[in-house]
């Protein structure tokens, strides 16, 4: 993956215009991007024995990947780098970016809340993780209080290669823990903020928090007057779809998503379609993971 900058700390509140990175702009009059965005809680490799191996649930996450063809993927309970090539193996075409810490005391690579981009779509100008804690910029801080693992945002500054429109995307992992959700909506709202004013921007993940939670109203009404909201894909969707391969549809609880797909814009923007994927695999008919892959179709004008 070719980018300008490798920084792994917030680092971007100066905001870099990133000019000289040796490929010519299109000649092209700017318009829309239409971007399909997917979200992905994977389940960790060593989790939970009653769904399928690791090994067999990577081929049913690339097989994901593969049927819904999202040009931006955020990817939690990835826990080494390894793991990330194991899928990105199986699904050419998209660079990968999560924390690179080498001088770390554990995880010189650490896979949670890795972003994929498709490289044909879009040129990777920058990148970088914060770390959801009091202290976001030093690397392997833990939460406020009751933190289990070690929580981050993983962020892409991008240019769509046919225009030179911008784009900002994060993908994130709350702490299932409180008060870490609610400490953790304003940091993502305040290092979101200087990017949407300027682009559209886009933040996805688990967030472990329900539509009528602490943390999500903060995230959708605001952690300051005034200051960022998101929009969740999932309200503003023109069309609904559960996608699936058993019998009958199976159920699903809008009420209690905790993985969403969110929305920032200077310019007006729409969702055309928002699916969540409820296939099973395997002999067994196990779903991957115990969180559905979602997607939306976003045009950002």
């Amino acid at each position: 993956m070719r980018t300008c900058t490798k920084n792994h700390l917030a680092g971007l509140f100066a905001l870099l215009t990133l000019a000289g990175c040796g490929e010519a702009e299109p000649a092209v009059e700017p318009g829309p991007i239409d971007v399909r965005v997917m979200s992905f809680n994977v389940l960790c490799s060593f989790c939970d024995k009653s769904y399928d191996p690791w090994a067999e649930r990577v081929p049913y996450i690339a097989d994901i990947l593969t049927r819904h063809d999202p040009d931006l993927v955020g990817l939690e309970e990835l826990t080494t780098g390894d793991e990330v090539r194991e899928i990105t193996a199986l699904v050419p075409g998209y660079d990968a970016v999560f924390l690179e810490d080498p001088d770390a005391p554990l995880f010189k690579e650490y896979g949670d809340a890795t972003v994929l981009v498709r490289s044909s779509k879009f040129r990777i100008l920058a990148h970088g993780s914060y770390f959801l804690s009091a202290t976001p910029d030093q690397n392997w801080s833990s939460g406020w209080a009751g933190a289990q693992l070690w929580r981050i945002v993983t962020w892409v500054h991008l240019r769509q290669r046919s225009d030179g429109r911008e784009l900002f995307f994060a993908a994130t992992h709350f702490d299932n823990n409180t008060p870490n959700q609610e400490k953790s909506a304003p940091l993502l709202l305040e290092r979101t903020e200087p990017w949407a004013k300027r682009m559209p921007a886009l933040a996805v993940g688990d967030f472990n928090s329900t539509p009528d939670s602490e943390a999500y109203r903060l995230l959708t009404s605001g952690a300051t007057e005034g200051g960022l909201a998101l929009a969740n894909t999932f309200d503003a969707a023109v069309t609904f779809e559960q996608v699936h391969n058993q019998p009958a549809t199976p159920a699903w609880d809008s009420g209690e998503r905790i993985d969403h797909i969110f929305a920032a814009s200077p310019e007006p923007w729409s969702c055309a379609r928002w699916a969540v994927d409820q296939t099973v695999y395997g002999p067994s008919k196990k779903y991957p993971s115990d969180h559905f892959p979602i997607t939306a179709d976003v045009t950002l004008e």
